[in-house]
């Protein structure tokens, strides 16, 4: 997406919405990529960002844990390296020590979510870690990134004889400075390091009595320094053993960076991917601030923003502890320019720079503070007039300013460009500037153009409600608190409120009566006409709502009232079940009773198995009524609860929302919604969905039924007992 002019970021304050992402950069790098955000061209490319970004974004919406991005450059390093024969210094290959292990636990993450993640993990492992470098580092260099004793055996040899002769040459100095101390020679603090050797501090009197090289005095010549004679020989073989490890450390470190120097590409693709990861982590963090998501993206141009936010303003507005106003707007391509009016200081200029500042944030791989279901389409420039821009350097006036734009308008406009203009036909005579911006604004409508002008011109207001494809808009002013609501409504142009603004500024009335006075009488007219409409569709607007209150009051009385008489019936019911079990209960009881009695008053064994076998014959009749009964309700509840599955089915669902896997009860949170596919995240796990297999998480279902166990059924006795068998 080509601006015009190269300003209009600044205009829209894109700088502001750089630098908040910035901040949330772990690396310099991280914050130069964010410093020099824009547009991104390709299509392809554009897309790719976003979703990158709406992945990462997944897992703070989760709270699932962000991989770390901070490391230092080793662009330094590398750019050394590239060199033949060069060395590097301990604390740059302690650098790229860091770089791989970040690398590698970045790679690690991405490899475990790979589903959750395709195009960030496709991306990172298509680059392998290669722990050959940081083996040969840590073979060489310990935690505090010096060259270890082990690195090799001359190395070892010769610390091994500087720490005798560092503990030989201490033993004779401290002789030697005993001595001089008991004669008195000593100065208070007796001894100090000149050269990286040890110094007597001896009284300036009585530097003839001391034997050895003098390294300076004091400030005031009272004290000297004197390296002691019987010391200077072994120090003499310190320094030379100190200069044989820093070749054979040079010899290792130069053994180290050759080994490392094949892999000096490999480490600055490292470095960018970091680099890039972290830059798309702050953009991953400052939507998960700031609310946002990934819009849906349309392939002909359509404007729908539902609960859009300006972020500059809501950045604003929350550190000031006030509340932002969303906005709510839609262009199609039979209502392609909105032409917006309405008083001062109202958010005309808010709306416009809210539509400009989301489209550019969105084509420069942003997600935005709107809601899911708002609609962008990607177009190919962005226009805008926006503010005082005269200019001293080009000798142009404001008006100037405007016409020079207007120009380039008019020479590339097209049916994919986006334009804003701020105070269309201001800046030259009324009446005449007024005539030439209704000129202009019926060749923009002729261009097809999508755009947002917002004016107080009445001429302007009434070509935008007789012209195809242009509509007005209205911000709304409440006339009771002189105040206005930042709301936006479609279909009507809006008055200024001139003389109301200035009443509410504290204008004297004398004043603005006189004003009035002078106001032509047409004019006057026409704005009061405005007020009028404005203040009777505010009137209908706020009945409305109070209407609609009390309908949603009635709904819920009603509803609550209908709960009530259902969970009444449910208990009615259930009681008479009761009943109805109860009765069968003593009905069954009463028989059962009169066969015992029966059975107990009969004398031989004949009659008895008789009465045994009509007791089975009942007890098999009453368990078949009773399995009949149980599997009637179980189909009820079965039914039921399948009713309720297939509601919640059809229930309306968007990213962010948390919902309950129908196969295994499993919770897990929308990511992300495309071509009717839901990528839904499920602890580190991500699935991708059909709808048919989950509900809201919220959605309450029937517990599932269940199958009572039957007893075994009773045969007739053989023996004047009965026996059990498998029905």
């Amino acid at each position: 997406m080509e601006l015009y002019p190269a300003s209009l970021a600044n205009s829209l304050d894109f700088p502001v919405i750089r630098k908040e992402i910035a901040e949330l950069c772990q690396t310099t790098g991280g914050k130069s990529m964010v410093q020099n955000l824009q547009p991104i061209p390709d299509t392809f490319e554009l897309k790719r960002a976003l979703q990158q970004t709406n992945e990462l974004f997944s897992l703070y919406l989760s709270g699932d844990p962000v991989p770390s991005t901070l490391f230092d450059s080793v662009k330094g390093a590398t750019s050394v390296l590239r060199t033949a024969g060069t060395v590097l210094e301990e604390s740059q290959f302690s650098l790229i020590r860091s770089l791989c292990l970040s690398y590698k636990q970045v790679h690690r993450f991405m490899d475990k979510q790979r589903q959750r993640l395709p195009l960030l993990a496709e991306w990172i492992l298509a680059t392998e870690p290669e722990p050959l470098i940081t083996e040969a580092i840590d073979q060489r260099l310990d935690e505090r990134a010096q060259v270890r004793s082990n690195a090799s055996k001359e190395l070892a040899s010769i610390r091994q004889k500087l720490t005798k002769s560092r503990a030989a040459a201490d033993r004779i100095f401290d002789r030697v400075l005993k001595k001089y101390r008991e004669k008195g020679y000593s100065a208070d603090f007796n001894e100090t390091v000149s050269e990286n050797r040890r110094v007597l501090a001896i009284q300036a009197a009585y530097k003839g009595q001391v034997q050895g090289i003098f390294h300076g005095s004091s400030s005031k010549h009272s004290i000297v320094y004197i390296e002691p004679g019987e010391t200077v020989e072994i120090n003499n073989e310190i320094a030379y053993l100190l200069d044989e490890e820093r070749q054979e450390i040079r010899r290792i470190l130069k053994e180290l960076a050759n080994l490392i120097r094949p892999f000096t590409n490999l480490l600055n693709s490292i470095e960018d991917i970091l680099t890039e990861l972290d830059f798309i982590k702050a953009k991953a963090a400052f939507a998960h601030r700031e609310e946002c998501c990934l819009p849906q993206l349309t392939e002909q141009p359509h404007v729908k923003l539902k609960e859009a936010y300006n972020p500059v303003l809501k950045i604003f507005n929350r550190h000031k502890a006030k509340l932002t106003v969303p906005l709510d707007l839609e262009m199609d391509v039979q209502h392609r320019l909105l032409v917006i009016s309405g008083p001062n200081a109202g958010g005309k200029s808010i709306t416009l720079k809210t539509l400009g500042l989301l489209q550019l944030m969105l084509q420069s791989g942003l997600l935005l503070p709107v809601h899911p279901a708002s609609r962008f389409f990607l177009f190919g420039q962005l226009m805008g007039d926006i503010g005082d821009n005269q200019s001293i350097e080009n000798e142009l006036s404001t008006y100037s300013s405007k016409l020079e734009k207007m120009k380039h308008f008019l020479q590339h406009a097209d049916d994919h460009t986006l334009l804003l203009i701020d105070e269309f036909g201001s800046g030259s005579d009324p009446d005449l500037g007024s005539a030439l911006a209704q000129v202009f604004l019926e060749k923009l409508n002729g261009f097809k153009v999508f755009g947002i002008l917002t004016t107080h011109y009445n001429a302007i207001k009434a070509i935008a409600a007789a012209t195809e494809g242009i509509q007005n808009g209205a911000m709304l002013f409440d006339r009771q608190t002189f105040s206005p609501e930042y709301r936006l409504e479609t279909g009507n142009p809006g008055s200024s409120y001139t003389f109301e603004v200035a009443e509410k500024s504290g204008i004297a009335p004398h004043i603005i009566k006189e004003a009035r006075e002078r106001t032509g009488k047409s004019t006057l007219k026409v704005d009061q006409l405005l007020v009028q409409i404005q203040d009777e569709k505010l009137q209908l607007e706020k009945k409305r709502d109070r209407l609609n209150a009390e309908l949603q009051s009635i709904k819920k009385l009603e509803a609550e009232k209908a709960d009530t008489i259902v969970k009444l019936q449910e208990k009615l019911d259930k009681q008479s079940k009761l009943n109805e079990e109860n009765d069968r209960l003593l009905y069954w009881g009463q028989r059962f009773q009169k066969l015992v009695e029966g059975w107990m008053d009969q004398q031989s064994q004949k009659d008895k198995k008789a009465i045994v076998a009509r007791f089975i014959g009942m007890l098999n009749q009453r368990s078949g009524e009773v399995e009949k009964e149980e599997k009637q309700n179980f189909s009820k509840a079965q039914s039921k609860r399948d009713k309720k599955i297939n509601e919640l089915k059809e229930a309306e669902v968007k990213v962010g929302d948390r919902i309950k896997v129908l196969d295994n009860n499993l919770q897990g949170t929308i990511t992300a919604i495309k071509n009717g596919k839901y990528t839904v995240a499920i602890g580190n796990l991500s699935s991708v969905l059909d709808r048919d297999q989950f509900i809201p998480f919220s959605g309450e279902l029937p517990d599932q039924p269940k199958r009572k166990k039957r007893k075994k059924k009773f045969n007739k006795p053989q023996d004047g007992k009965p026996k059990n068998q498998n029905p």
